[in-house]
């Protein structure tokens, strides 16, 4: 080997050297900062309230109140002695005071309480010998002068210098508005939910696509149908799907029709007979069909105010029966007035 390669190969090995040094640096410097990370979330963790730390058992959603609702009489005299501590222990300036009145202000209340929170909790991490130190800093520079500019700036307290001046309360939401961009919410939601899918219609010999005898619709080869008795969509599962009296929809129209349930629904006016209708005596009651994917559905306005499990439909058009009862299609609206007429009731066809 010459002293040229030598040199090099001297070189190499402390140039790795070097390397392989600054890799176990940087790998033990990884491993402290990892240690470092998960004691700060084991703290967090610690610090939230056992509420905030795991949902409830039966994951009903609790009800969330703010502080001043929440707070019981020792909690208002121990938030109102801190202020009063405050205001004492740092004497700010007068711009930058809590006036008296700060209880009869809501929003200001809840400012104050939780700046309370957040000094225990910085307070308690400071107290702990093993804690950096820096929770009380943070505190002063985050959560103090912040919130005390915020609380100046953003109410009506600054008005309080020389007395109580009542809050101006903004006014209440637009319900009008409120209520359209919930529903414009949904018909988003709704939209996107069932861009997945392909719609179609039921339309056998005597329907029409925008009078079908059912809704269907799929997801590659998983199939799903309309229920007329709940209004919802169900797996076909054994249900036969009738491929050949299917013709496709826009999405659009199929969720126009499913929500227009009216539509789904036969009504007819219920005669004793076709004697008694022939002589003008007045209908019984009245009888709905409905035809869903599923099974056919029939019902009668019964006298106890609910529509019931009738086997009318069925004996009108079957032949068999011997004195099948009379039956005459009317419209939703006239079955309405019908059974107002004859009931009493009101909105005995809303579905």
């Amino acid at each position: 080997m010459s002293n040229d390669e030598g040199l090099r190969l001297d070189e190499f090995l402390a140039y790795k050297a070097e390397l392989e040094e600054k890799v176990q640096q940087f790998a033990l410097g990884m491993k402290q900062r990892v240690a470092e990370a998960e004691e700060v979330v084991a703290e967090l963790i610690e610090r939230l309230p056992a509420g905030e730390a795991a949902p409830s058992a039966d994951g009903a959603a609790k009800e969330c109140l703010p502080w001043s609702l929440r707070a019981s009489a020792q909690d208002w005299q121990d938030l109102a002695g801190w202020v009063d501590w405050l205001g004492r222990h740092y004497a700010p300036q007068l711009h930058l005071r809590i006036w008296p009145c700060w209880p009869q202000h809501g929003g200001v209340v809840e400012e104050l309480a939780a700046l309370h929170s957040a000094w225990r909790a910085a307070a308690e991490a400071d107290a702990d010998p093993a804690g950096a130190g820096s929770e009380m800093a943070y505190w002063h520079q985050m959560w103090l002068w912040p919130t005390v500019e915020r609380i100046r700036q953003n109410y009506m307290f600054r008005e309080c210098e020389t007395g109580h001046s009542p809050d101006r309360p903004g006014r209440a939401t637009d319900a009008e508005a409120l209520e359209a961009r919930i529903a414009a919410a949904a018909e988003e939601r709704r939209r996107r939910e069932n861009a997945r899918y392909a719609f179609f219609a039921e339309v056998p010999q005597g329907s029409t696509p925008d009078r079908p005898d059912g809704l269907w619709r799929n997801e590659g080869d998983a199939w799903e149908y309309f229920s007329l008795l709940d209004w919802s969509w169900h797996p076909a599962g054994d249900l036969p799907v009738p491929h050949q009296t299917l013709r496709p929809l826009p999405t659009d129209d199929a969720l126009a029709l499913a929500a227009d349930r009216a539509r789904w629904v036969t009504y007819w006016a219920h005669y004793a007979d076709a004697l008694a209708h022939h002589a003008g005596q007045p209908p019984t009651t009245v009888c709905r069909r409905r035809r869903s994917p599923e099974r056919v559905y029939d019902e009668a306005y019964g006298p106890d105010g609910a529509w019931e499990p009738t086997t009318a439909v069925h004996d009108f058009f079957d032949p068999r029966p011997s004195d099948p009862p009379h039956l005459v299609e009317i419209a939703a609206a006239e079955a309405e007035r019908l059974l107002h007429e004859l009931c009493g009731a009101k909105g005995a066809t809303d579905l």
